[in-house]
């Protein structure tokens, strides 16, 4: 009943898939229009782009950066590791092996559009990214999760995206904090966010739905373990947030964090 439903939604929400080009037919069309009418801040920039690449390279940040540079490296830091963790996933993807409909397929080329979805809020806010390669830390992480069985990556992968929700919630409250000068720039930055949030939250269900008691019992014990491996290769999370990050991970409130998008799929399991 749950995958079901779950397919549905995602067929809805994306369209048709081409794993050639990776691509999902209306969520192309939605970042089609969204990136042909941009919306960006204006008046004097509120992150230096210098300081900003500078910073972005270095494992540790300057010390007396304000929140706004923190924001923005958090995002990109991020945004490094979903766009090197998917690729390296989609690289090794067998297609014959994989039906065209199969949530998984779904799933990945939405975690694809994530880096896009990043790319454009930090445009938003008036930043170039350059995309750099995680740490080899996080580099060894990632790639265990795809080269491990499946009896021990999923309940990893649960961990990882119950963490997702948790962190872009938390950049997207810290937006609202930093950026309500500009109510139609930060309006677009909630659309991006909701792109990423919206599928985060369905990700976790379906990451649930594979695990039967036993394992999520494991995901539970190990979750503080897994978020610690790679929020240690971005501390501009615990810069900004303490241990507030942790906190909201751990409650695992996912219905919460979508509560406001009409898009949402969160079904009972």
């Amino acid at each position: 009943l749950f995958e079901k439903g779950y397919r549905n939604h995602l067929h809805r929400r994306n369209g048709e898939i081409n794993l050639e080009t990776r691509k999902l037919s209306v969520r192309e069309r939605f970042f089609e229009e969204k990136e042909a009418n941009p919306v960006r801040r204006y008046g004097p920039p509120v992150v230096d782009q210098e300081v900003f690449e500078r910073n972005a390279s270095r494992r540790y940040p300057e010390p007396g950066l304000n929140e706004a540079t923190l924001w923005a490296l958090a995002m990109t830091k991020s945004n490094r590791l979903e766009s090197y963790g998917i690729a390296y996933a989609l690289s090794c993807l067998n297609q014959k092996a994989r039906e065209p409909n199969d949530p998984l397929t779904y799933i990945e080329l939405e975690e694809y559009y994530h880096a896009r979805v990043l790319k454009n809020a930090l445009d938003v806010v008036g930043l170039e990214m350059h995309l750099l390669p995680p740490p080899p830390t996080t580099r060894f992480l990632l790639k265990s999760m795809v080269r491990l069985p499946k009896a021990v990556t999923n309940t990893m992968i649960l961990c990882t995206e119950i963490a997702g929700v948790g962190a872009f919630s938390m950049l997207r409250d810290k937006a609202h904090e930093l950026f309500d000068d500009q109510p139609e720039p930060l309006k677009r930055l909630d659309e991006w966010f909701q792109q990423i949030l919206v599928d985060e939250a369905c990700h976790v269900n379906y990451a649930r739905s594979q695990l039967g008691p036993i394992r999520l019992q494991v995901a539970q014990a190990t979750l503080p373990v897994v978020v610690r491996g790679f929020m240690g290769d971005m501390p501009e999370y615990k810069l900004l947030f303490g241990n507030k990050l942790m906190d909201r991970i751990l409650a695992a409130d996912v219905a919460g964090a979508v509560a406001d998008y009409d898009d949402k799929f969160l079904p009972r399991l």
